[in-house]
């Protein structure tokens, strides 16, 4: 095949491949959106319904991960029954997300502001960097992992 044959094969494919995974970003950022909205609205059932059965994730506070393969399907619940039980309100303001997509692994990391109105508590903001991946299971990007760590005070880039 000629150069300038090889060239206009790999041109068409790249054009056609290209539309496929910026749609697949598109979907990645779409199902984040889909979890930080259960998480404000405290749905208990949608936001169990987004998580992979074999997800990890690292509860704020706590120095051990969370492994839901290793429990059963109503401690996982009730992990985060307790929590939307214990907030008037939670929620993640993304302030530097990025999303990248590779194959059926859906990657998200960045800066947001984890804010909690705790029933017995003072309110607080915390800057937080956040990393979760995802999986494209039968169409759907599911949570597989989920940590967010807290700034040092006063080292968040974006606030001068």
């Amino acid at each position: 095949m000629s150069l300038s044959r090889t060239f206009v094969v790999v041109l068409i494919l790249g054009v056609m491949i290209s539309p496929l995974s910026a749609g697949d970003v598109d979907d990645l950022k779409a199902a984040f959106d889909q979890a930080l909205e259960y998480l404000s609205q405290k749905d208990l059932d949608a936001f169990l319904s987004i998580w992979h059965p074999e997800a990890v994730l690292f509860p704020r506070n706590e120095v051990h991960p969370t492994d839901r393969a290793k429990l059963d399907d109503r401690v996982w619940a009730d992990l985060f029954e307790d929590f939307f039980a214990r907030i008037i309100s939670a929620g993640y303001t993304q302030q530097a997300v990025e999303f990248r997509v590779i194959g059926d692994t859906g990657l998200v990391w960045g800066l947001t502001r984890f804010a909690v109105d705790p029933r017995f508590q003072a309110s607080f903001e915390q800057d937080t960097r956040l990393t979760a991946v995802f999986v494209k299971v039968d169409g759907e990007w599911l949570i597989l992992l989920w940590n967010n760590a807290p700034l040092p005070e006063g080292q968040n880039p974006l606030v001068p």
